[in-house]
Order: structure tokens, then C-alpha cells, then sequence
């Protein structure tokens, strides 16, 4: 009888051992690879903040008094970074269109972001307000494409 509580104390323990947190497990190897992927790309960063999401994870730091976003799978492969910038950045034709097709007022420039992917290419993402608090981000190509990405 001892033989048979003991044999089954030890197979609750394995079992309960085998599918104890395994959430963390892999989030701590999800983020060994991404810190060790973020400190690679990124050594001079400062004040890093984290936000894991099931699909991606984001780091918000200053880099350069800039502050900026880096984006990585969980395999720690870096998708994009982004950061803000300034209006009169975004290329000459794309402030063109937006200026005549959303002009000020009613429009108000609410945030302008800078997309650069892997890949190397980039997108600006524009955000405006109007006075009927209608939100609406554009998205502008490397070429000076201007479309709205949501209304």
C-alpha cells in the first residue's frame, strides 16, 4: 500500500511538473533571445520599458534623445523600429496632398510616426483630428503615397 501512494505521489509530481508554467518557461527563453537580440541592435539604448503580446514584443527606449519603439518577433527577429517625427519630414509630396486634401483647421496633426521595417523600407503613419473629434491615419510610402490606413 506504501509501494502504491508513493508510486502515485510521484507520477502527480511528474505530471504536475510537466505542465507547471510553461507560459514562463517559454517566456523566458522568448525573452533571453529578444534582450540578447535588443542589446545587439540597440547598446546605447536607455530607460527600456517592455510589453509582451502573444504575437510580438515591444521595446519603448532613448536612443539619441529620440524616443523610439523597437518591434521583435518572440524568436527575438526584429520587425521594425518607429519613432516620431517631425511634419515637415515627411516627403515633399505627401505634404502636398495632405495639406490640400486636410487642411488647418478643421484638421488638427495629432502625431506623425516614422515606420522603418527590417527590410529597410519605410512608412509614415499620420494621425489627424478634426473639430467632430473624427480621427483618421494616413499612410504615406517612401515615394509620397498618401492613403488613409483607418478612419
Amino acid at each position: 500500500m506504501k509501494k502504491l501512494i508513493f508510486a502515485i505521489l510521484i507520477a502527480v509530481a511528474v505530471t504536475g511538473s510537466a505542465f507547471a508554467k510553461p507560459a514562463e518557461i517559454i517566456s523566458e527563453i522568448v525573452s533571453n533571445r529578444v534582450l540578447n537580440s535588443f542589446q545587439s541592435d540597440f547598446s546605447t539604448a536607455q530607460n527600456v520599458t517592455w510589453k509582451v503580446d502573444k504575437n510580438f514584443v515591444k521595446a519603448s527606449f532613448v536612443l539619441d534623445n529620440q524616443k523610439t519603439e523597437a518591434f521583435y518577433t518572440v524568436d527575438g527577429d526584429l520587425l521594425a523600429t518607429s519613432k516620431a517625427i517631425a511634419f515637415n519630414k515627411l516627403p515633399e509630396s505627401a505634404i502636398r496632398t495632405i495639406t490640400t486634401k486636410y487642411p488647418f483647421p478643421p484638421y488638427i496633426l495629432d502625431e506623425c510616426i516614422e515606420l522603418v521595417r527590417a527590410d529597410g523600407s519605410t512608412n509614415y503613419y499620420i494621425s489627424l483630428k478634426n473639430n467632430s473629434t473624427e480621427n483618421i491615419v494616413l499612410e504615406i510610402t517612401e515615394s509620397g503615397n498618401v492613403s488613409e490606413f483607418i478612419k
